[in-house]
């Protein structure tokens, strides 16, 4: 019988599979734990790092009302300087996604005419916050409002031949 039990520990034959399928749940066990213990730490880490970005004051002092960019503006007369400051303000405390719909309704609303005379001015403050933060091409901005390349806050075109001119529905 002894030696009966000694064959018997010593038989291999079908221990592989046996082996390997131990192996693969162990595999799969720990991949679970592991998963399950990260899965708490990286949601706190993640709400931390939202919490902190969300907290966080950014600056944007460098944007400033330049009244040069509204010089079609003042010069139509439609609208006075503080009311333009007013709508800078506005404008400036606006998300840059938000500047972006803006400025893409407005353009939209320019070329087919239909933009209102306090849209319009809306618009050349969003386009001014949007020139200085440097969120549209320049190329862009100058051909629509004809803001001067290169210039310091950006300032009116004196050329006449830009698509500046102030013509809206009123």
């Amino acid at each position: 019988m002894r030696r009966d039990f000694t064959a018997f520990l010593r038989n291999d034959s079908g221990a592989v599979t046996v082996d390997w399928t131990m192996l693969g749940a162990a595999a799969v066990g720990l991949s679970l734990a592991t998963a399950a213990m990260l899965t708490g730490t990286l949601n706190t880490v993640i709400s931390r790092v939202d919490n902190e970005l969300r907290t966080q004051q950014l600056s944007d002092d460098f944007v400033q009302f330049t009244a040069a960019h509204f010089e079609p503006l003042l010069e139509h007369g439609s609208v006075d300087g503080e009311t333009l400051e007013n709508l800078f303000t506005i404008a400036n405390g606006m998300m840059n996604q938000e500047i972006l719909d803006s400025l893409e309704w407005g353009l939209e609303q320019m070329q087919a005419g239909s933009i209102s005379s306090a849209d319009m001015a809306a618009l050349y403050a969003v386009a001014s916050v949007a020139y200085q933060r440097n969120l549209v091409p320049d190329q862009i901005l100058e051909s629509y409002f004809g803001f001067e390349p290169g210039a310091s806050g950006g300032a009116g075109a004196s050329d006449d031949s830009n698509t500046n001119s102030f013509a809206p529905n009123e």
